[in-house]
C-alpha cells in the first residue's frame, strides 16, 4: 500500500522523467554533455522522490533517525538540481574550471552543515542547530519536524544564490538580436523562485523537485526547438535564420563579414567529404569563439560561405572580428577568403549595396590566395 501510495503521488514527476530521459537518450550521440545533465538532473529527481517519501514515512510512524538522514539528503541534493540548470545554461558560453568548481563549494558546504543533525542526532544543543525531529510517546502522534534556531535556511540560501547566477546567465543571453533564447529562462527562474520561498513560508519541503522538473523539461524542450534554428554541423545560425533576422533587423546592421573557405573543392576530392566537414566544422568553431555575441549573428549559409552580422557596432570591433579570425585560422591547416564593410552614419548605403561590397572584397581576398599558393581555382 504505502509503495502504490508512492507511486500515485509521483505519477506527474515520473511522466516528466519518462520524457526527458527518452529525449537524452535519443539525443546522447549527437548531444552529449547536454544530454548526460539531463540525465544526471533526471535521476535526482527520482531520488529525492524517493527522498520525501522516506521523510513522510518516517514522521508517520516515528522513525526519528530515518527521518533525519533523509530530510538531510534532500536539503543536500536540492541546490544540485539548480547548480545542473546553471551547466545547461552555460554550455554555450566557455568558462574555466574554476567558474565551475567555485560554484561546486556550496554544494559541499550544504553536505557539512546538513551532516551535522546526522552526526549529533542525540545532542540536543547541537541538532537544534539546523532542524530536528520532534518524537511523540503517543503512538497515535506523528514525529513533526522543527526547524532549528541557527543555519536552518542554509539550503534555501543556496538555492537562491544559485538562482541570482542563473539570472546572470540569463540577461547574457539578451544580448544581441536573439533574445528569445533567454526568455524561457527568465521564466523559469521566476518560476523555481516563488516556488523557494513557498517552502520557506509554508515549511514545505517537496515543492521544489516537481517544480524544477517541470521548468527543467520546458527549458530541454525549449532548447531543442531553438537548435533548430541552427546548423546541424557547425552550431552556427542557419540560413533560414538568416533570413528572419535580416527581415526584421536589416537596418540595424552596420557591419557585414563575409567568409568563404579556400579548397573545400580539394580537400573534398583528396581526403574525403568528411575532411571537408572538418574544415567546415573548425572555420565554424573559429567564427563562434571569436565574435561579439552582444553585437554579432555568425551564420553559415551554405556549404563553405560564412556570413557574420554586425548590430549597431563599432567599426573597430568588427576590424578587431576579422582579425582575430585570421588569426585563428593559421593555427589550423585551412584558410579562409574575407571581405569585409562597415557601414558609416550617414553614408546612404543600403544594406544589399554594402553586402555587395563585403563580397567583391572577399573574392579579391580569394584571388590573392590563388595567385600566391599557385592554385588553379577551377579544380579547387
Amino acid at each position: 500500500m504505502e509503495f502504490l501510495n508512492y507511486l500515485a503521488n509521483n505519477i506527474p514527476l515520473f511522466s516528466i522523467c519518462a520524457v526527458m530521459l527518452f529525449i537524452a537518450f535519443r539525443n546522447l550521440r549527437l548531444r552529449k554533455k547536454e544530454s548526460i545533465y539531463f540525465i544526471v538532473f533526471t535521476t535526482i529527481l527520482v531520488f529525492l522522490s524517493v527522498v520525501i517519501e522516506m521523510e513522510k514515512f518516517s514522521q508517520r510512524n516515528g522513525y526519528v533517525a530515518l527521518g533525519t538522514i533523509f530530510t538531510a539528503l534532500g536539503y543536500m541534493f536540492r541546490p544540485a538540481l539548480l547548480y545542473i540548470f546553471i551547466l545547461l545554461a552555460n554550455m554555450d558560453y566557455k568558462r574555466t574550471k574554476s567558474f565551475y568548481l567555485t560554484l561546486f563549494i556550496p554544494l559541499i558546504a550544504l553536505a557539512v552543515v546538513y551532516l551535522i543533525p546526522v552526526i549529533f542526532m542525540n545532542v540536543p544543543n547541537l541538532k537544534k542547530l539546523i532542524f530536528y525531529y520532534q518524537y511523540h510517546a503517543d503512538p497515535t502522534v506523528h514525529a513533526t519536524f522543527e526547524r532549528g534556531t541557527f543555519l536552518n535556511f542554509t539550503s534555501h540560501a543556496v538555492s537562491l544564490f544559485y538562482l541570482a547566477i542563473l539570472v546572470y546567465v540569463s540577461t547574457m543571453r539578451f544580448h544581441g538580436k536573439h533574445r528569445r533564447d533567454g526568455v524561457v529562462l527568465i521564466i523559469c527562474v521566476i518560476i523555481i523562485f516563488v516556488t523557494v520561498l513557498t517552502e520557506v513560508l509554508a515549511k514545505r519541503s517537496d515543492l521544489l523537485n516537481i517544480v524544477c522538473g517541470i521548468c527543467m523539461m520546458i527549458n530541454y524542450i525549449f532548447i531543442l526547438s531553438v537548435n533548430s534554428s541552427r546548423d546541424p554541423l557547425t552550431n552556427l545560425y542557419d540560413r533560414r535564420t538568416y533570413y528572419e533576422d535580416t527581415s526584421r533587423y536589416k537596418n540595424l546592421v552596420n557591419g557585414i563579414i563575409q567568409i568563404d573557405m579556400n579548397g573545400l573543392k580539394y580537400v573534398n576530392d583528396n581526403y574525403g567529404h568528411n575532411s571537408g566537414d572538418q574544415a567546415l566544422l573548425i572555420i565554424g568553431n573559429t567564427l563562434e569563439n571569436n565574435v561579439n555575441k552582444g553585437e554579432m549573428c555568425a551564420y553559415r549559409l551554405s556549404g563553405d560561405e560564412f556570413l557574420i552580422l554586425m548590430y549597431q557596432g563599432k567599426k573597430e570591433e568588427l576590424e578587431k572580428t576579422v582579425n582575430a579570425i585570421k588569426e585563428g585560422m593559421k593555427g589550423t591547416n585551412y584558410s579562409v577568403a574575407i571581405g569585409s564593410y562597415f557601414i558609416e552614419k550617414g553614408e546612404g548605403i543600403t544594406y544589399e549595396e554594402a553586402m555587395k561590397k563585403a563580397e567583391e572584397r572577399m573574392y579579391e581576398d580569394k584571388a590573392d590566395f590563388y595567385q600566391v599558393t599557385g592554385f588553379d581555382r577551377r579544380k579547387q
